[in-house]
């Protein structure tokens, strides 16, 4: 599996958390590119945000590349942040599903 990280941070939570709405807003927009496979946002509580895009094919990358350029020079032109971002190839991963069989 492949993946394209954002880490952001910026110099107050409460920026955070206001950039935070607007990213989990902006991924709804990612669904509709073929080959994700799953996009994770995760806040931390010094005024970062991680961003992951999980896909299966390397040519879906260039999309997914341009649209969250798109959201950070939206956030770019309200508020003030470092990021960086990167191509990497998942080396592990699991995730246990939550599931109550219970009433």
């Amino acid at each position: 599996m492949l993946s394209y990280v954002v880490d952001i941070k910026f110099q107050k939570f409460d920026h955070a958390k206001i950039a935070n709405s607007y990213i989990n807003n902006s991924m709804n927009n990612f669904l509709s590119i073929d080959g994700i496979t799953g996009i994770n946002t995760f806040i931390g509580q010094n005024g970062e945000i991680a961003i992951t895009v999980k896909f299966e094919n390397k040519t879906t990358l260039p999309t997914i590349e341009s649209r969250l350029s798109d959201v950070l020079n939206s956030l770019k032109a309200t508020m003030l942040f470092q990021s960086r971002t990167f191509f990497s190839v998942c080396s592990y991963q699991y995730e246990k599903e939550g599931v109550s069989t219970e009433i």
